[in-house]
């Protein structure tokens, strides 16, 4: 069963849990929550790639849902999840971030730093 935890570090907690809860949800049961959209990885950032970060586009509490319709693959928005697996146990997953908003600006800049910060440490417990 996959358990989903929070960084102590993100910034906005109490979203970050109910976005950790619906990721959770989604990895056990594989019905992928309305608010997620297309998944990918940072694949010019090698350090993050090894340290097995992901990036999941999301609707925000306040922002309405992507029409049914609409393929996952083509759901976008400016907002992240963004969370990573533990490299030796692929059941321990841990959100890193809720970017939001401007996330595509943000991940130009030293703040990817924090990120491969925040899932060194918890590739290391």
């Amino acid at each position: 069963m996959i358990v989903v935890s929070v960084h102590p570090d993100v910034e906005s907690q109490d979203v970050a849990a109910r976005y950790a809860a619906m990721l959770q949800d989604w990895k056990n049961t594989q019905r992928q929550p309305p608010r997620f959209g297309a998944t990918g990885q940072w694949e010019d950032n090698p350090r993050l790639m090894s340290s097995l970060v992901f990036k999941t586009h999301i609707k925000m509490p306040s922002d309405s849902l992507w029409p049914a319709h609409l393929p996952v693959a083509a759901r976008k928005s400016d907002n992240y999840l963004v969370y990573c697996v533990h490299w030796c146990d692929d059941t321990r997953f841990q959100v890193l971030s809720i970017m939001s908003p401007d996330a595509h600006a943000i991940a130009r800049t030293s703040f990817m730093a924090e990120i491969e910060r925040r899932a060194e440490q918890f590739q290391n417990t």
